[in-house]
């Protein structure tokens, strides 16, 4: 499943209790509609309809409105646009809105009703270099920032593999020799990076999120979005909270795929350390400022200012479907090769089937030998689907299938982290409309 640092203790907390507990097609309904952050008197909101940092990530249906203003709840960075902004060329085709799409059930939808069903905020297609089809919901514009949780974790991969290409990284080395921070008898410091990069170190993390005493809900604390527990001690930042990761007893490096955010945070520190670049560093000066990107991008940070490169991305449609646009095109963006071509090949390449059918996160919609993971993307190797895409929970996807020349961008607000009926609904409509644009 894609789950991420901000989908703590969502059993417990959310999903089946909040103030608006909503039925129907009013579950369906925009914040606006909800009258979610809409003043009645002045400019009072009502403590049912308000959003807080208490509700932001995990209250439902506030993540409507939240997931679209992520830094009025929490600490951010900021990513500065290009100097020069660079419109992609667009040819709409209204017709992608007669396709129809099955659900989980095998059920065919309407395009509408797939966009409605599946609590879509945006989704942006892009096809031979321009935008083809661009459709916004939920108070939604091409330039309006969107939390993108795990897809964050595939821009931290790119900068290490990216690092890599650059001579600046071996990916054969011991994390240690990077970060001598992290022990190599625990979770990151005796695996390789390639390893932390493919999620496939050895690493002891519970990420029950029932559990008030599991290791993800001391992460969030860690982080700040969750209260800490009296009585408890805690690292002042995430990455003494890596320090504290022990291994997996009885499974080596290497063996299998395990999908656990903090070991994309262990990379992004191992990155920082080999580049002297942050993230946002990364995604600013080596991706924004190359793609012509416009407006406001940020990520959230960690209390002492450190990037949660694990979930933090917030940005807009258009400036991801720029950075779409650039790895369809092999790298190239407006005439300059961006990310190096070697990058994207590996990419769709791929990683070990063997070890993403080993570990716990291979599914029905993910099958074992059909699927794998590499440098923090996941990959699809069904045939006529081929296509690696960064996920995030709540409904974030870039889809890119670069033998059919289409890339997809959609953002959501789900009510819940993910479910199997969820995942398959969002991949059915993605493989739906690269079909559409593809024969």
């Amino acid at each position: 499943m894609k789950k991420t640092l901000l989908a703590l203790v969502i059993a417990s907390i959310t999903m089946s209790a909040s103030a608006l507990d909503l039925e129907g097609a009013d579950k369906y309904k925009s914040y606006e509609e909800l009258g979610i952050m809409q003043p009645v008197s002045g400019i009072v909101v009502p403590d049912d309809k308000q959003v807080t940092a208490k509700n932001a990530i995990f209250g439902v249906p506030y993540n409507r409105y939240a997931y679209q203003h992520m830094r009025e709840f929490f600490a951010s960075t900021d990513v500065a646009p290009a100097k020069q902004a660079i419109e992609l060329e667009r040819a709409i085709d209204n017709s992608v809105e007669n396709i129809k799409v099955n659900n989980a059930d095998g059920e065919a939808r309407t395009f509408d009703q797939f966009m409605d069903e599946t609590w879509g905020d945006s989704i942006i297609v892009v096809h031979g270099g321009k935008v083809v089809y661009e459709n916004y919901r939920n108070g939604m514009t091409k330039d309006q920032p969107h939390q993108m949780m795990s897809v964050t974790k595939s821009f931290g991969g790119l900068a290490a593999m990216m690092a890599v290409e650059d001579g600046k990284i071996n990916p054969n080395d011991k994390v240690s020799k990077y970060v001598p921070e992290l022990a190599e008898d625990r979770a990151f410091g005796g695996a390789t990076v390639q390893q932390v990069m493919d999620m496939t170190n050895s690493m002891n993390y519970n990420e029950d999120y029932a559990d008030p005493e599991a290791d993800v809900a001391r992460y969030g604390a860690v982080l700040g979005w969750l209260p800490k527990q009296e009585g408890k001690s805690y690292p002042n930042n995430m990455y003494g909270f890596l320090q504290d990761i022990k291994l997996e007893k009885g499974l080596e490096h290497g063996e299998i795929f395990h999908y656990q955010t903090p070991k994309t945070d262990a990379l992004n520190w191992v990155t920082g350390n080999a580049t002297g670049a942050t993230f946002a560093d990364f995604v600013q000066d080596d991706l924004w400022a190359k793609l012509g990107t416009t407006g406001d991008t940020y990520v959230l940070v960690d209390p002492v200012g450190l990037a949660v490169a694990g979930g933090g991305l917030n940005a807009s449609p258009d400036n991801l479907a720029k950075f779409a646009a650039m790895m369809l095109n092999d790298g190239q963006f407006n005439g300059e090769q961006v990310v190096p071509k070697a990058v994207i090949d590996q990419l769709a390449a791929g990683g070990s089937t063997e070890a993403f059918g080993k570990g716990p996160d291979a599914s029905n919609n993910m099958p074992a030998g059909e699927w794998s993971y590499r440098g923090q993307w996941w990959v699809s190797h069904e045939e006529g689907a081929e296509a690696f895409m960064a996920i995030g929970i709540h409904g974030q996807w870039i889809y890119i299938d670069v033998e059919r020349d289409v890339a997809i961008v959609k953002q959501s607000s789900q009510p819940k982290s993910v479910t199997p009926a969820q995942e398959r609904y969002d991949l059915n409509g993605l493989r739906a409309l690269v079909n559409h644009f593809a024969k």
